[in-house]
This record gives structure tokens, C-alpha cells and sequence, in this order.
């Protein structure tokens, strides 16, 4: 290896896509022992060609770094697979609010502290195998994001809510997605992944907000005992007998702009 520069080790990392990679992965490639290949991404590191984001693994910076530096939706998937974006970091993505999170939510299968990459927080929320769907593949600023889906990440929003920024921003995140033109496909994915997943206090807020908003649905999965709408601030307030919910957000708090 050595009469291999490192510049064409960074042009082989980028022929084959590998903006992300790790020891195992990069020592393969170059069919190298555990000692060179440690002198070797050292070398790389050192150089600003690559950047280790955790013991063992690292993104290709090459002579371009802001390409992989300024998407901390990319980056967010390369700390543990499986893993998809979703929470607040989803719903601003899509658009459905204006609110820029602080850190980038990642919902896995596997338990993981936070980490702080760049000045970054990276936040993972842990959800059960069976409740692990509802993603798909985007490519963003040229690289490869695994996301959940519209639905997907309101559903991961209302399951969570302290990861969202709460029941106000995520109603009307559910607004400003039932306002596009794909209304009638996000109400019957919501309807779904909410039966799937079998949460059924899930089940009665989110058809709580879904008729308030005038689009009522019959097929949801509910709760049999009351709960709270905001599960994060006592169980007070009006109690509406059909979706098992005390209304402890008024909805003109929840709506400013009226509801149907």
C-alpha cells in the first residue's frame, strides 16, 4: 500500500459510493491487516479526508467535505442500523412545520445514548421490531437518507411528543399534511400504521385531531379508559366520551386558526 497515495484512496472510496464506512469495511477493500489499516485512516484523519463520527466508523470528507458536513440527515443514519430520520427532523423535512429541531431525532431498534458529532446532537429513540416500518430511501444533496415516510413520521411524532416539540407543533403538522394534495393517502396510511402499531391511546388522539380537523374516521383502534390528549401535562379538561380523551390543549390553543 504504500505506493498507493491517499488521494486515490479517497477516488476509490468515492467510485464506489462509500461515504460512509467503517474499519471492517475500508481494511477489506484494501485487503489490509488491522495495523496498516489503523496507520492508514489516522493518515486519512489527519489529512481532513475523512472524519471518525464513533470508534470504528467514518465519513468521506475528500476534497470536498460540505458535501457529507452539511447533511446531518445522512450523517444521522450512519451511527447503528437499522435506523430511519423521523420526529420533529421528518416533519420539517416534509415541510409539515417551520420549526428547525436542535438536534436530529433517529429512531432504531437498538438502545443508544445520544451523540454530539460536530456540534450536532444526534438523538436515538428506541421502538420495539414489530413497530419498526414505514420508511423509505431518499436521496438528499446527492446522498442516500433512509426517513419515514409522511405518516410514519407523524405517528413516530404523536408517539413521542417530547420529540417533536410537542402536541401544539405536531397538530398542526397534521394540518399542513391533510392540506396537500395527498390527503386522502395520509389518512388512510394514518389510520393503518395507528392499528399496526396498537397503541391505543395513539389510536384515540390521533382521531381525536383527524375530526376536529373535519376528516372523522371510523376504523381506528382506541382506547377503552380515558387519557390525555398532551400525555405530557395532567389529564384535566374536557372529556370527549366518543374518542376517550380529556382535551387538556383548548383547540383553540391546539388550532389558532379555527377548525372545522
Amino acid at each position: 500500500m504504500k505506493h498507493i497515495s491517499l488521494f486515490s484512496i479517497i477516488q476509490s472510496l468515492q467510485h464506489l459510493d462509500l461515504y460512509s464506512f467503517d474499519t471492517r469495511t475500508f481494511a477489506s477493500l484494501f485487503s489490509l491487516e488491522k495495523i496498516p489499516t489503523a496507520h492508514l485512516l489516522a493518515r486519512l484523519e489527519s489529512n481532513g479526508l475523512i472524519a471518525r463520527i464513533e470508534r470504528g466508523k467514518y465519513l468521506l470528507l475528500g476534497l470536498s467535505p460540505e458535501r457529507v458536513l452539511s447533511n446531518p440527515l445522512f450523517i444521522g443514519n450512519q451511527f447503528i442500523t437499522p435506523s430511519y430520520i423521523s420526529f420533529w427532523s421528518a416533519l420539517h423535512f416534509f415541510g409539515f412545520t417551520e420549526q428547525v429541531p436542535r438536534m436530529v431525532f433517529i429512531a432504531t431498534t437498538f438502545k443508544k445514548t445520544t451523540v454530539v458529532f460536530r456540534e450536532t446532537r444526534y438523538k436515538f429513540v428506541t421502538l420495539p421490531p414489530e413497530r419498526f416500518f414505514g420508511y423509505r430511501r431518499e436521496i438528499i444533496a446527492d446522498l442516500p437518507v433512509v426517513i419515514a415516510d409522511e405518516a410514519r413520521a407523524i405517528i413516530d411524532s404523536m408517539l413521542f411528543p417530547q420529540h417533536a416539540g410537542g402536541m401544539l407543533e405536531i397538530a398542526q403538522a397534521l394540518r399542513v399534511a391533510l392540506n396537500s394534495q395527498k390527503t386522502h393517502e395520509y389518512l388512510e396510511t394514518l389510520v393503518d400504521y395507528s392499528n399496526r402499531i396498537g397503541n391505543l391511546s395513539l389510536g384515540s388522539r390521533l382521531g381525536f385531531l383527524l375530526e376536529l380537523l373535519g376528516h372523522p374516521v371510523n376504523q381506528l383502534q382506541i382506547s377503552n379508559g380515558p387519557v390525555a390528549l398532551d400525555p405530557q401535562l395532567p389529564r384535566i379538561g374536557e372529556f370527549n366520551p366518543r374518542w376517550k380523551i380529556y382535551v387538556n390543549i383548548p383547540p383553540t390553543s391546539l388550532f389558532p386558526e379555527g377548525v372545522v
